[in-house]
């Protein structure tokens, strides 16, 4: 080496190889390490969602099984079966059999692909009534378990995942009937086909890409939903222990980069399920989630070696020329590669070395013109990828209200259809009923359930369709006064409204029709949140902002406020606290302040009421 460090050319190979090749080669490499940390931290965060999203596809689909076998407990013909049938002998106990019953069970079964039997049992262990009197359940050590955690459970029973002699997977879902004693007298059980139902709650793949999969993991360590990689049979017969699945078995959650049971490594969420006794993992394979580090790493790789050769050229041609301007010529590149690029060298010499000098202040300029045009181009780009960032985001969400829209609408129509028929037959059914005997409860509270889903699907169909505004000049006072004079007829003696108008107010540009729609959806969930004797106050007053004149709205009332768990999501579509409200009105004014660009917002404290203050911008 130090004979090689007394000629000109590797002295100035090993100095440019010191200044540009290693720094580049070093910052390319953490930046790699640094993109491929982010990479991964980020399918951290994702993998993460998508299986809380999972879970709660679970437990929904959980929660309307539940639902559908405590509706067969709570039915007085059930329960008075199950206490007539309890009190004769097994002899006996088929033939008195009610036919009501069998068919609320074959109904009830009906709603769902989920159900394979639903039978009605006792403590004993004999079946009172059944959808399948040959199933294998009666003879099942899964049966009899249930059984035992039915007798000592204070409520439904959901059994593991578990295969039964045809070697598919189910689950027993057994919910308890009480006699008048308080005793445990019968239960509703029901045979869920574990396969059939919950697969298709995970199969959905969206945002796994090419080589994700979402799957669930019993106690034993078999995988009970299909796997992307293996056949039926293959994960049955197999118990797998990556750590993923033994973390999640051993009742823990989190996140990790590991192997899979498919020996590759991936990034996944494991999450334990008490309610399944089962484990729920959403794995990415890490080679996918880190391909868009491949382009780096060749350019880095390119500009490397480009840079070294250039390093070798300039060396080779620099060391034969004479060593005397060699310093200056240095300390001027130095500079210029410090970021100085104004640095010039001063040489008269007519020469090779004033040549190189020449071409060194040449190059010096071309490189400032090109970096402070790369610099503008940049900016450019920048800007014209945001723009089509955003113009992308527009374009999706408006496509994706359109099909939501489509798809209400659809829905919307053809559920009405047979509503409208059973509204009407619940009226005919009406006239023949005596109005003061017990039925007519039952008609009444019926009747109104139809009307309460008539006005959620109005509501429904209205937030679903997309927002057209009609922009124009327009006084806000105007539209305040239209306002309540649409809402005078649904208030009370008790109720009293108050404006506070400020005059001059500057015009508002806008759609004066929905801003009377959001007025007068405010005015009357205040209303109903106030209840008797309610006070409502608008306030309407100029505010100075920074692009012009803004007008500030406040609607106020006397209610008891809002929770501020509540307040975080009360423009949610179908969040709402009342009992007979869709959801909606809150999330529609939402929907169109934003779409006039306009600001809204919501302070409230218990006990002291609520204010709904918006923000419109002059005309």
């Amino acid at each position: 080496m130090f004979h090689l460090r007394k000629k000109i050319s590797h002295k100035l190979l090993f100095a440019f190889f010191l200044v540009a090749v290693i720094p580049i080669s070093i910052i390319g490499f953490s930046m790699y390490r640094t993109a491929e940390r982010t990479l991964i931290d980020s399918a951290y965060t994702h993998v993460q969602t998508i299986a809380q999203n999972h879970a709660n596809r679970l437990d929904t689909w959980y929660g309307e099984r539940l639902n559908d076998i405590k509706v067969l407990t709570g039915l007085s013909a059930v329960r008075d079966y199950c206490t007539m049938a309890c009190g004769l002998d097994s002899r006996s106990m088929r033939t008195a059999k009610s036919e009501l019953v069998d068919n609320f069970l074959a109904l009830t079964r009906a709603k769902s692909p989920a159900y394979q039997s639903i039978h009605v049992i006792t403590p004993s262990g004999g079946i009172l009534a059944s959808t399948d009197t040959n199933s294998e359940i009666i003879v099942s050590k899964r049966y009899l378990e249930d059984l035992k955690s039915l007798m000592h459970a204070d409520g439904p029973v959901l059994s593991p995942v578990h295969q039964h002699s045809n070697l598919e997977w189910y689950l027993h879902l057994t919910v308890p009937i009480y006699f008048e004693s308080g005793d445990i007298g019968a239960g509703v059980m029901a045979i869920l086909d574990a396969l059939g139902t919950l697969d298709p709650l995970l199969a959905d793949r969206t945002g796994l890409g090419n080589t994700g999969e979402a799957y669930l993991v019993n106690e034993e360590g078999k995988i009970v939903t299909r796997s992307r990689y293996l056949s039926p049979e293959q994960t049955s017969a197999k118990i797998f222990e990556t750590v993923g699945i033994v973390s999640a078995l051993d009742r823990k959650n989190g996140i990790a980069l590991y192997r899979n049971y498919m020996g590759r490594e991936v990034v996944g969420s494991y999450t334990w399920i008490p309610r399944f006794h089962a484990a729920l993992l959403v794995e990415i394979e890490k080679d996918e989630i880190l391909a868009p580090l491949e382009g780096i790493k060749v350019a880095a790789l390119l500009t490397a070696g480009t840079v070294s050769l250039v390093c070798i050229l300039f060396s080779l041609l620099l060391s034969r020329q004479i060593s005397r301007p060699i310093t200056q010529i240095a300390e001027a590149s130095r500079r210029f590669s410090s970021g100085e690029l104004a640095q010039r060298i001063s040489c008269s010499g007519q020469d090779e070395v004033g040549t190189l000098s020449e071409s060194f202040n040449s190059m010096a300029e071309k490189l400032s013109i090109l970096i402070e045009s790369l610099k503008l181009k940049e900016a450019s780009l920048q800007k014209a990828y945001d723009d089509l960032l955003q113009t992308k985001e527009q374009l999706v969400q408006s496509e994706k209200m359109a099909a939501v829209g489509e798809l209400v609408a659809s829905v919307v129509h053809e559920i009405r259809n047979p509503l409208s028929s059973v509204k009407l037959n619940f009226q005919i059914i009406g006239r023949t009923l005596d109005k003061e005997g017990p039925l007519h409860e039952h008609y009444a509270i019926g009747l109104s359930q139809i009307a309460q889903l008539e006005k959620m699907f109005s509501s429904l169909l209205d937030y679903s369709k997309p927002i057209t505004l009609e922009r124009v000049p327009f006084e806000i006072k105007s539209v305040i006064e239209q306002s309540i004079c649409q809402i005078s007829p649904y208030c009370r003696e008790d109720m009293i409204i108050l404006l506070g108008i400020d005059d001059p107010l500057p015009s508002v540009f806008g759609d004066p029709g929905k801003i009377q729609q959001v007025i007068v959806n405010v005015v009357k969930n205040a209303m109903e949140s106030a209840g008797a004797g309610a006070k409502i106050e608008i306030r309407a007053s100029a505010i100075d902002a920074e692009q012009g004149k803004e007008l500030l709205l406040e609607i106020k009332d006397n209610g008891p406020g809002i929770s501020e768990q509540d307040l975080d999501r009360i423009f949610l579509p179908f969040f709402t606290t009342k009992q007979k409200g869709t959801g909606l009105g809150l999330s529609i004014v939402k929907k169109i302040m934003e779409a006039h660009a306009f600001g809204i917002s919501v302070s409230s404290q218990e006990g002291a009421g609520t204010v709904v203050s918006m923000h419109l911008r002059g005309a």
